[in-house]
């Protein structure tokens, strides 16, 4: 982050009438970064300057919801709807709703957002927003509904293809299915990390192990910090009985989830992943330990 934070200030130096969207982009900086404190700090004294601006006060709304601030957040969002709403307002609250898994809430902006959709672009992507959703509260088929919405209007939504492919590796299913999903994906976003990571997943479940491991392999290349990426490779390094290897990477994962924000924690998973990482050590133990004697 900090090469790219240089060049953002450079570019405030060039022309100051930016400084208020180079803020804004500082801060997704930091916070993709899981530099939340740096976010922080850069947000305030943003706001201090530039009180009124409109993406400003939309990108600290976000950063206030991934902190767990989902009340403070929504309340100045709303501000900004000023009585009638436009779309991108909408949409930006549905995402805060998002952060703090408030569904029902998430549920509604949605709607008001694809009221005033136009566009198949504005229309897609509420689609997709609604589908993420769903894939959350773990229904599924209405996921699955939405994806396809995004598909008969845009037949090359990688995007829809990866996300309907990865629910159905995720839950054990249709197995041919999600890899040929997954791999029309990437055949339109080769190198993609969350797409080669959904691909690792589904060889994974299809008993394809070592396509798998080399595919994991390159999707913790692209997204180092994605702790779900981690620990999918340490399940497939397990079964291939590489326990060491497994162990490093459920390391990882953990501490990856230690530094997300809170809007990123997902308690169920953390607390697979921690068993299975114990549950490794005991065994890299056993392994170790006749090898001692």
């Amino acid at each position: 982050p900090i090469s790219a934070v240089s060049a953002f200030r450079e570019m405030g130096d060039v022309d100051p009438t930016l400084n208020a969207r180079v803020s804004a982009e500082i801060i997704d900086t930091y916070r993709s970064g899981k530099e939340f404190a740096k976010a922080q700090q850069e947000s305030e004294a943003a706001a201090k300057k530039y009180p009124e601006d409109r993406r400003l006060r939309m990108v600290r709304d976000s950063l206030l919801a991934e902190m767990g601030k989902v009340d403070d957040a929504a309340s100045d969002m709303k501000k900004l709807l000023e009585g009638k709403g436009d779309i991108e307002t909408w949409v930006s609250l549905a995402q805060i709703y998002e952060k703090g898994k408030r569904w029902n809430d998430m549920a509604k902006a949605l709607d008001s957002a694809e009221k005033l959709a136009d566009s198949n672009e504005e229309k897609e992507n509420i689609w997709f927003m609604r589908g993420a959703m769903y894939e959350r509260m773990n229904r599924v088929d209405l996921a699955e509904t939405e994806f396809r919405k995004v598909l008969r209007v845009d037949p090359e939504s990688a995007g829809a293809m990866n996300y309907i492919g990865y629910m159905l590796a995720d839950r054990n299913t249709r197995l041919q299915e999600s890899y040929d999903m997954i791999s029309m994906a990437l055949e339109r976003d080769p190198g993609n990390g969350a797409y080669l990571d959904s691909l690792g997943w589904s060889l994974y479940r299809l008993g394809r192990l070592e396509e798998a491991e080399k595919t994991l392999k390159r999707a913790v290349l692209k997204t180092p910090k994605d702790p779900t990426v981690h620990h999918h490779l340490a399940e497939t390094l397990m079964k291939l009985g590489k326990t060491r290897e497994a162990v490093a990477e459920w390391t990882t994962s953990l501490h990856e989830w230690d530094t997300s924000s809170p809007a990123e924690q997902r308690p169920e998973e953390i607390a697979e992943v921690k068993t299975k990482l114990e549950g490794a050590k005991v065994r890299l133990a056993r392994e170790v330990a006749p090898a001692k004697n």
